[in-house]
């Protein structure tokens, strides 16, 4: 059968929970912290949110506070059956290389000096900042382990792509995807430039649809689930 003919996916696209690094303000790709009690709480409060929704597969970076996010959602499901999680390394947040775990302050003010602007703001007036603040830190890292925007890219489209092809069936199709905050970013940039989006909350969800070939993003940073998921809490109460 040919793959454009197939039927639609949605990929509900989550952060992950709040870290310890995230609380820190540490740079975090794929270097890892644990999940903090708050950012446990919000997982499971959109985990109960989700619970109604039927998931066909779910997938996550093989990062662990991906995987714990991930694992959560699943053990909360109720409407979907013989969920396993696939963990995944072509989901993993950006590698930062030198700067994995320096203060994110320190890292930005590094790549607006190399960008020759005094702001974030005047970095996205003048260049497509999603992609070169990735090439800036490739260029200052002398690990030279740091990916640069064109490898980041490639390998999540890729892989979001073959999740969508496994996953068409004939009918409307529901994923889970549990990603990072700087990858989810590039990934809403890359498809639909016009949502402008510097920040992810931890938790919340991008919905991107699969249809035809092509992907479209419907929605973003979305916390309306864990706000469901209070309600429910509060109900069995």
């Amino acid at each position: 059968m040919n793959n454009k003919n197939k039927g639609k996916v949605i990929l509900y696209l989550m952060r992950h929970g709040q870290t310890i690094l995230n609380r820190a303000e540490r740079t975090q790709g794929w270097c890892d912290g644990v999940l903090t009690k708050e950012g446990l709480e919000v997982v499971l409060n959109t985990a109960l949110g989700l619970s109604d929704i039927r998931f066909k597969a779910a997938y996550s970076s093989d990062l662990g506070r991906a995987i714990k996010t991930a694992k959560i959602v699943i053990n909360e499901n109720k409407a979907s059956t013989n969920l396993h999680l696939k963990e995944l390394e072509s989901l993993r947040e950006v590698h930062f290389g030198k700067y994995e775990g320096e203060l994110e302050k320190i890292m930005f003010r590094d790549i607006l000096a190399y960008l020759n602007v005094n702001s974030i703001e005047e970095a996205e007036e003048q260049y497509d900042f999603q992609k070169e603040y990735c090439n800036s830190c490739c260029a200052l890292d002398e690990t030279k382990q740091a990916e640069n925007y064109d490898k980041v890219i490639k390998r999540v489209m890729k892989s979001l792509k073959d999740i969508c092809i496994e996953n068409s069936g004939n009918n409307i199709e529901n994923v889970l995807v549990v990603a990072h905050g700087g990858i989810i970013r590039l990934i809403i940039d890359h498809l639909d430039k016009s949502f402008n989006i510097r920040h992810m909350d931890n938790s919340s969800i991008s919905k991107i649809i699969y249809e035809n070939g092509s992907f479209k993003v419907e929605s973003i940073n979305d916390t309306s689930y864990s706000e469901k998921g209070k309600a429910l809490k509060r109900k069995l109460r």
